[in-house]
């Protein structure tokens, strides 16, 4: 197994023994001086994953594409209307990608990309380097998830 995917799966497993540990109560809560909550930024690790593996392989098809007006940048729980996936359909959401993703992109890693993205700079040119984002990606928002729920008790 390709050292990136390890680590993406050493991510996601950390994100999916937190996850159903949270408190239902704390899953909305958005203290002062916080942009989001805990449901955003679970959502948010599922919707840029699906957003950056698409556009690293146009193959790899996007999972419920109606999250992402939700979930990706610049989205706020404030302009959120009824219709948001419970804690339960994250959680669920977040173990299927990680099959996905362990099942499409072997073999895939040295590929260019179908759409390269350019962060600040950096292009993620090659399947791996996206991949590699990816998994940087959850990790900041695992952190920022952990650190919402010190702040809210």
């Amino acid at each position: 197994m390709k050292s990136t995917l390890k680590l993406f799966k050493y991510n996601r497993t950390s994100t999916l023994i937190l996850l159903p540990k949270l408190e239902d109560n704390l899953w909305d809560e958005q203290p002062e001086n916080w942009p989001n909550t805990i449901r955003w930024n679970a959502g948010h690790i599922y919707a840029e994953a699906e957003g950056f593996l698409h556009d690293a392989d146009h193959k790899y098809e996007i999972v419920h594409p109606e999250w992402l007006d939700l979930f990706l940048d610049g989205t706020r729980p404030s302009d959120w209307g009824d219709n948001v996936p419970s804690k339960q359909e994250i959680i669920e959401a977040l173990q299927e990608q990680e099959k996905r993703i362990e099942a499409f992109f072997p073999g895939k890693y040295d590929n260019e990309v179908s759409k390269v993205r350019d962060l600040n700079g950096t292009l993620l040119d090659t399947v791996d380097d996206s991949l590699q984002f990816v998994t940087w990606h959850e990790g900041i928002h695992l952190g920022i998830m952990k650190s919402l729920r010190l702040a809210l008790k």
